[in-house]
Order: C-alpha cells, then sequence, then structure tokens
C-alpha cells in the first residue's frame, strides 16, 4: 500500500472507533443509524447531480441491503454484549472474509504478507474478544460475527463499484437506499427519529467521513490489505470502552499491531 493510502484508512479508523462508541452508547440504536443515514445521504446529494453513478445502480442496491443488515446486526450485538467485545469480533471477521473475496470475485490474488497479516490481526482480534463476560455473551458474538458477514460483504461490492464511479456519488447513493430501508424494516415512527437526532447525526459525520475515505483508498489499493489495516481501530475502540483489559487483551492487541504493520507491506 502507498503511504497515501495508509493515512486514508488509519484516519477512517479513527472515525470509525469514535462513532461506534456513539452508537454503543444510544438508547435507540436502529433509530439513530436510519437518521444517520439518512443525514449522511443527504448531505452528500449534491454529488449525484455532478457525476450520477447511473452505472452502477445494481451494486449500489445490494451494498444498501448489506448495509443495512450490518447496521440491524450492529445494534442487536451492542445492545447484548460490551464494546469491547463485539466491537473486535465485528471488525475482527471482516479482514479474512474480504481478503478470500478479493481473490475470488475480483481477482486480486494476495501476496504472503497480506495473508499473514489478515491472519495475525483476525487472531488477536478474537483474543481480545476472548475477554468478553456477561450472561449475553453468546448471543452478543453470534450478532458481531453476522455484522463481520455484512462488514465483508458490502466492502467487496463497493470496491467494484468505486473502480467505475465517483466514490462520494455512490456513497450517497447507497446511504439514501440504507436510510429508506431502515425507516420500514425498524418502522421507526416521527418520535422515535426526533429523539435520535443527535446521535443520528453524530454518527452520520463519523460514518460517512470514515468510510469516504476507505472508498478513496479502495481506488488506490486492494480491498484486502485496505479492509485489513482498516481494522487497527479496534485498539481504539477498546481504549475508548474504558475497560480494564486481562493479559490476553495485551497479547491480542499485539498481534493486531503485528497484522497492521504487515498490512503496509
Amino acid at each position: 500500500m502507498d503511504p497515501l493510502a495508509v493515512t486514508l484508512v488509519l484516519a477512517a479508523a479513527a472515525f470509525h472507533a469514535t462513532w461506534n462508541l456513539t452508537l454503543h452508547r444510544t438508547d435507540d440504536r436502529q433509530a439513530a443509524m436510519a437518521v444517520a443515514a439518512l443525514a449522511g445521504g443527504l448531505a452528500l446529494s449534491p454529488a449525484l447531480a455532478v457525476r450520477p453513478p447511473g452505472g452502477v445502480l445494481a451494486l449500489a442496491c445490494v451494498s444498501a441491503a448489506a448495509e443495512t443488515a450490518y447496521a440491524l446486526f450492529l445494534s442487536a450485538a451492542y445492545r447484548r454484549g460490551q464494546l469491547s467485545l463485539t466491537y473486535p469480533i465485528g471488525r475482527g471477521t471482516a479482514p479474512l472474509l474480504v481478503t478470500i473475496g478479493g481473490w475470488s470475485a475480483l481477482g486480486q490474488r494476495p501476496g504472503a504478507v497480506s495473508v499473514i497479516a489478515a491472519c495475525s490481526l483476525g487472531a488477536g482480534l478474537v483474543l481480545v474478544a476472548s475477554a468478553g463476560r456477561g450472561r449475553q455473551r453468546g448471543p452478543a458474538i453470534a450478532f458481531a460475527l453476522l455484522t463481520g458477514v455484512a462488514i465483508a460483504s458490502y466492502s467487496l461490492v463497493d470496491a467494484r463499484a468505486v473502480r467505475t464511479a465517483s466514490p462520494v456519488a455512490y456513497l450517497a447513493m447507497v446511504l439514501l437506499l440504507e436510510g429508506a430501508i431502515l425507516l420500514v424494516t425498524t418502522r421507526a415512527d416521527v418520535a422515535r427519529l426526533r429523539s435520535a437526532v443527535r446521535p443520528g447525526l453524530a454518527i452520520a459525520a463519523g460514518s460517512a467521513v470514515a468510510y469516504l475515505l476507505v472508498l478513496f483508498a479502495f481506488q488506490r489499493a486492494h480491498a484486502g490489505p485496505v479492509a485489513t489495516l482498516r481494522e487497527v481501530s479496534v485498539l481504539i475502540g477498546v481504549l475508548l470502552a474504558r475497560d480494564r483489559p486481562p493479559g490476553r487483551v495485551w497479547a491480542g492487541a499485539a498481534l493486531v499491531a503485528a497484522g497492521a504493520i504487515l498490512a503496509r507491506a
């Protein structure tokens, strides 16, 4: 990965961890995610008039469906588990799947270093997550794993779409579609949406900037290394959660750092 792509991905990681902390602390998470998607899509909508991504409409619909699943699974995981448990698992599942998918679906054959980086990062995040506790630990882990599958799905679709479409216009289309779907699936009424405006706008700002940075990175690097390096956000997330981590969490963090360094190769 070139230095600019690395910088874009690391900045995205910081924004991503911050908005996830906001979501975890929000009462009505699904309504907040609906507000966030619609607000982000509307903010970026002028790009649709400048360079409409009509050629990737089908991909945008698939991505929006995966993003909706991501929002629902993430909300369910956060409702049942600590941020230091659910966030690492959700983020850690994706890089291995994206590396495999980038190879099979996008023709991006990963080198040995990329494979080692993804394995190191994935193993480290699982080790971090093993420190979770609580009665809802099992369901929280299950929903976090599904979150990772959704992340891998929309990452692969988006990596293909931005080869021919403007990242800004494409993201605007995806967010508007996702927001519309979330309004229907969550049955959010006006009162729920109004109460979720403040956290929703904060999430919209953080998530839109984070993913826009990732889309630009996709234009400069393969999907696997981008998604892998992006997982350093878990270190920020665990730090923001303010838990007192045991030794295995620090061991996992060391593997995460090693994987992030290898991903730059």
